[in-house]
């Protein structure tokens, strides 16, 4: 009986453990369509992640382009917060455009706590579809 329990708080232990994965905790090379890397972390989780500079700036990868550019914050019709490319890419001619005067304002810790809690809510609220 108590190989039983342990065995079950062992695999309930492990089941826990699998509901979150963190972003990698190192600094990690990008590369850009250029052929140009830069340092970042990668932050969040399965359900919403992020690069951020050491000097806390956030990047976001545009799709047009390829780059990686610094983000901007929007909301969208439905009133929820939305991390979007600025235009003003990480590296550009091998100087690196943070230290350039691009009065791109900082996103707060609790904007992308908001889009993190977002992107969560959206994965409950999904509907699935019944099959014939």
């Amino acid at each position: 009986m108590k190989l039983n329990i342990l065995t079950i708080l062992l695999l309930a232990s492990f089941a826990v453990k699998l509901l979150g994965v963190p972003a990698a905790p190192f600094l990690i090379t990008f590369a850009q369509p250029d052929g140009s890397t830069f340092r970042a972390h990668l932050k969040g989780d399965e359900y919403f992640s992020w690069i951020e500079m050491e000097n806390k700036m956030i990047i976001v990868k545009n799709k047009k382009s390829g780059f990686f550019e610094l983000a901007l914050i929007k909301r969208d019709k439905k009133n929820r917060l939305l991390l979007l490319p600025s235009g003003v890419p990480v590296i550009d001619r091998g100087h690196s455009s943070l230290k350039t005067n691009h009065n791109i304002p900082k996103i707060s810790p609790e904007q992308l706590g908001e889009i993190w809690q977002n992107k969560i809510d959206e994965r409950r609220n999904i509907k699935l579809m019944q099959t014939n």
